[in-house]
């Protein structure tokens, strides 16, 4: 739905009372700056900000307390019921779990509800879906356009081996084995490919970002993680590390090993700790993590593979990575993401 769909439909709901315009507005700005503290993909129970034409209080004043100036309590909430009155001021109040009743259907209150990731106001007695994203929020999209990006990228650099840093990976044409000898190969390889992309692709979209390649996270023992983008407006990080699956070959032809499964849970332990330093490094910031698998596995190698049948060269395209059940983390702790496992194809005969 566009913005200009759910303005008209709130001016109608209000019966052209043009209260109801500023009051979308106000709502629209503030909620900018409360989801600097609140992700809202992270987020499990009701969420609710409203504005009064009047400023009038719409909860028992006595049971709420004022955050203008200390948001940072927002942080890491993650369930219950919040609800945030704006005012014209720049005041804000805060009442946690109590009763929403009262906000509903009230000629003089424009309501903003988020709850699982679905986003409506309350709109005298209409209620307005206006969900625009399958995860999170529309005020708050830095999450989902790195996701978005990370897809893009999937499907046109690294599926067909189209960008030139990443095609650098690979120890023959047919793109069957990775490139082996050499300190940090075929990594570095796909550390500049995915750096340069996310650096071109967000920045081009006008996304105030910053991106650091081997940034170390922990500043008692370094540990570089490969990527972390931070969105200084947003107040939010995303820790980017990179795995590979396949069959390394070494400059003399021969096989020199193998990654599987147990690397992708290998990593899936790394990023655990990027994410516990970074969370103890940065108390204040939102942050998430990512564990990027470029999955280049044909079936049935040897030294001797110099061509590969499409039956091969495609097993692994649609299998899944096996994810030890102690490091299926993505489940219970808000910010760490599933693996995501992006397919190379090899050239097939």
């Amino acid at each position: 739905m566009s913005q200009e769909n759910y303005l008209i439909q709130v001016y109608k709901a209000f019966e052209h009372n043009e209260e109801s315009i500023r009051a979308l507005d106000k709502i629209a700005t503030s909620l900018n700056d409360i989801y600097r503290y609140i992700e809202p993909s992270f987020f499990q129970g009701d969420f609710f900000v409203v504005k009064n034409f009047t400023d009038g209080i719409v909860i028992d004043p006595s049971k709420g307390i004022e955050i203008q100036f200390e948001k940072n309590i927002l942080l890491n909430k993650t369930s219950g019921i919040l609800i945030i009155q704006v005012f014209d001021n720049g005041k804000l109040i805060l009442w946690e779990n109590e009763k929403a009743d009262n906000l509903f259907g009230r000629p003089d209150s424009l309501v903003y509800h988020f709850n699982h990731n679905v986003e409506k106001f309350y709109a005298n007695k209409e209620i307005i879906d206006i969900t625009a994203t399958s995860v999170g929020s529309r005020y708050a999209t830095q999450f989902i356009e790195l996701t978005n990006a990370l897809s893009t990228y999937s499907k046109k650099k690294i599926l067909h081996s189209s960008c030139p840093h990443f095609s650098q990976s690979w120890f023959d044409v047919s793109r069957i084995f990775f490139k082996g000898g050499g300190k940090n190969i075929p990594e570095k390889f796909m550390q500049e490919s995915l750096y340069e992309f996310l650096n071109t692709y967000l920045t081009l979209r006008g996304i105030s970002i910053e991106v650091l390649r081997e940034f170390n996270v922990d500043s008692d023992k370094p540990k570089p993680v490969d990527l972390r983008i931070h969105w200084r407006e947003a107040n939010r990080v995303a820790l980017i590390e990179i795995k590979w699956l396949g069959t390394v070959k070494k400059d003399d032809g021969t096989i020199s090993y193998t990654h599987g499964n147990p690397r992708a849970n290998s990593g899936i332990t790394q990023v655990k700790g990027y994410f516990d330093s970074a969370h103890g490094d940065m108390p204040t910031t939102i942050i998430k993590s990512y564990l990027v698998v470029i999955d280049g596995r044909p079936n049935n190698l040897t030294d001797g593979t110099a061509t590969i049948s499409h039956g091969d060269g495609m097993h692994f395209k649609d299998i899944e990575i096996a994810i030890d059940g102690d490091k299926k983390f993505h489940e219970s702790i808000p910010g760490f993401e599933k693996p995501i496992r992006m397919f190379a194809t090899p050239i097939c005969t």
